[in-house]
């Protein structure tokens, strides 16, 4: 599947700069079709993910467009199904370099929006009051652009709980209490317990779907049941690779299939990767 699906790989980049949208195409067609290459990593943190994408033989005029700051969005796929792999903006463009005839433009990419450096805010909360009562104050008085989905535990701050500095972390130490991951999604900042019943997508990944190395398996937390050391993302990690699907993403759950797993795991980090030739899916799988 793999061999054939590879032929019609599509990969579509636009960047906003000011003087206009930029786009760029890979595709089967030679007559609008350019090399694009890229490592798009995600994860299950807050902290905003950096990849790299590759253009050749981009004008020399277009580049002198793109600046630090510009949004950036990348789609994937194949023919009739393509969807965002990445949604961020340029954190640094780099020096172009040649290979042979060929001009290679990198850039260097962050995920999402940079909430860190919002204005400090000075919030106190009475005793008993709940994570998701704290998460709501937070975002309505910041303005931060939050997807929540769930909290593993809508946690009880016995004691009170204040907010005195940078909101975006007092949000992540918060749904850290309530063992949700503060993540994000394609561009979007969004929170959630990684094993919640609110399932944005199902996948049966296995040999015929698009599983291409046999999954390897890896405990993670012997303390797991321990209620203090229960962190929300599950007991092992189960690793594999698939060819690119732009639907997996964290956060998704997969139905894990091979020889010698067969396992529901929810998606905790990978990497979308295409060298001009295979389009790729690396993924951890959490189990709780």
């Amino acid at each position: 599947m793999a061999v054939t699906m590879q032929y019609l790989f599509e990969v579509y980049v636009e960047i906003y700069t000011n003087g206009g949208t930029l786009k760029y195409v890979h595709n089967n067609n030679p007559s609008q079709s350019m090399d694009i290459e890229f490592s798009l990593p995600f994860n299950n943190t807050s902290d905003r993910s950096v990849g790299e994408v590759t253009i050749w033989n981009m004008s020399q005029i277009s580049f002198n467009r793109i600046a630090q700051g510009n949004r950036i969005v990348i789609k994937a796929g194949y023919h009739g199904d393509v969807g965002v792999i990445f949604d961020g903006e340029i954190f640094r463009p780099t020096v172009p370099s040649r290979e042979g005839g060929d001009l290679n433009y990198t850039l260097r990419v962050v995920e999402g929006k940079e909430y860190r450096k919002l204005k400090h805010v000075s919030l106190t909360f009475g005793e008993g009051t709940t994570a998701k009562t704290i998460i709501n104050k937070i975002v309505q008085t910041t303005g931060i652009n939050l997807n929540f989905v769930s909290l593993g535990r809508n946690y009880v701050f016995k004691e009170g709980y204040t907010v005195d500095g940078s909101p975006f972390d007092a949000l992540s130490d918060v749904a850290e209490q309530a063992r949700a991951a503060l993540f994000y999604r394609r561009g979007q900042l969004t929170m959630r317990w990684l094993y919640d019943d609110k399932v944005t997508g199902n996948f049966y990944l296995a040999n015929n779907t698009g599983l291409i190395s046999s999954p390897t398996m890896e405990r993670r937390d012997d303390d797991w049941v321990e209620d203090d050391d229960d962190d929300g993302l599950g007991r092992f990690t189960y690793s594999a690779d698939s060819i690119l699907n732009y639907r997996i993403t964290t956060g998704e759950h997969v139905h894990l299939k091979s020889e010698s797993v067969d396992v529901w795991a929810a998606v905790l980090s990978g990497e979308h990767t295409f060298d001009g030739e295979n389009p790729t899916t690396s993924l951890e799988l959490g189990v709780k």
